[in-house]
């Protein structure tokens, strides 16, 4: 095993045709993939092993296998061998090579004159092994030749069955598991999943609902009683408020709608006012529409309903008869025979 426990990172790797490409398909989990089978390699005396050798290092982590495998057979990044032997390709070897071939020529202007004799002698000698090389060369290419499009049809057929495991994999991962999906930004940082956009309509309905928030939104409007007892109609108003200044596209999410709320009846404001000075006239409307003896079975003390010396709620209707009894949980009145 090398002594460093670290390795070389080149900083233009993501300028190779074949990482852009990895990029594209496959996303930041198929460069992750690639440079953990690099870490893996890199453990190695030689860069230079099977691919069983990856399964160990996939049991305990959430890429599997069958996806390595894909990374490594698919896109060009590994030099495929026999026995399913892989190692790994040079990034950018075309730059390196006309580096290579600039630093070269310069080495060669210098040394044109003392080849000359050696190129000659070369000369001759290449041309009387010409012929028995070209004989050779031409078996040998064409045991080459087909044994590399035989090895071309084994690597596709690997490829094939690589990916329908790892779709079969991941079919069985999301039926047996729930998994949170994490989405990042193009800066790599960790967002919240976006969910489906709700009709602002529903949401500010959902305002009716008696909450502890509710409650500190109307203690906030200083006419909190008022307001609580005619939430209905209060909500109602400030939806013909955001129909006709237009700002349902502006609610997105709950947390939104509130905030609208509680600066809509912020004591202070105008439309606070206004919608203070509707309820007060809509709830005079409601008493002139009472028989003029609604109230008669109550009593009415320092401005509060009353009956037989109990505190009776502002919103609950008048009390029918001498007999009836405010009920707190069921919130009606019971009548006793």
């Amino acid at each position: 095993m090398r002594r460093n426990f670290y390795l070389q990172h080149p900083l233009m790797a993501m300028n190779d045709p074949r990482m852009q490409n990895l990029l594209d398909e496959e996303g930041l989990r198929g460069i992750g993939a690639y440079w953990i089978i690099i870490e893996k390699l890199s453990m190695l005396p030689e860069p230079r092993t099977q691919l069983e050798y990856l399964r160990p290092f996939c049991k305990n982590r959430k890429i599997p296998f069958v996806y390595l495998k894909k990374i490594i057979l698919k896109y060009k990044l590994f030099n495929l061998e026999e026995d399913d032997f892989f190692s790994v390709e040079e990034l950018n070897p075309v730059k390196k090579k006309e580096q290579k071939m600039v630093k070269n020529s310069k080495e060669n202007v210098d040394s044109n004159a003392k080849n000359d004799e050696k190129l000659q002698k070369t000369s001759r000698n290449n041309s009387e092994n010409h012929a028995n090389n070209d004989s050779n060369s031409l078996n040998n290419n064409d045991i080459a030749k087909a044994d590399n499009e035989s090895f071309k049809e084994n690597i596709k057929d690997i490829i094939t069955a690589a990916t329908v495991e790892e779709k079969d994999a991941t079919a069985t991962t999301a039926i047996n598991h729930s998994y949170p999906l994490n989405i990042c930004d193009d800066y790599g940082q960790s967002q919240q999943m976006l969910h489906p956009v709700r009709p602002w309509q529903n949401m500010v309905d959902e305002l009716t609902t008696r909450t502890p928030w509710l409650e500190t939104a109307c203690m906030q409007s200083c006419y909190g009683e008022l307001l609580m007892r005619n939430i209905q109609k209060a909500v109602e108003i400030f939806k013909c408020h955001i129909e006709l200044y237009d700002k349902g596209g502006d609610l997105l999410t709950m947390s939104e709608v509130r905030r609208y709320f509680v600066n809509y009846t912020k004591a202070g404001k105008p439309t606070s006012q206004a919608l203070r000075e509707t309820l007060i006239a809509f709830e005079a409307k409601q008493r002139a529409t009472l028989p003029p003896n609604a109230y008669l079975h109550e009593q009415l003390i320092n401005g509060k309903r009353t009956y037989l010396g109990c505190l009776i709620p502002d919103d609950a209707p008048a009390r029918p008869s001498d007999t009836a009894f405010w009920n707190e949980q069921e919130h009606r009145w019971i009548s006793q025979r």
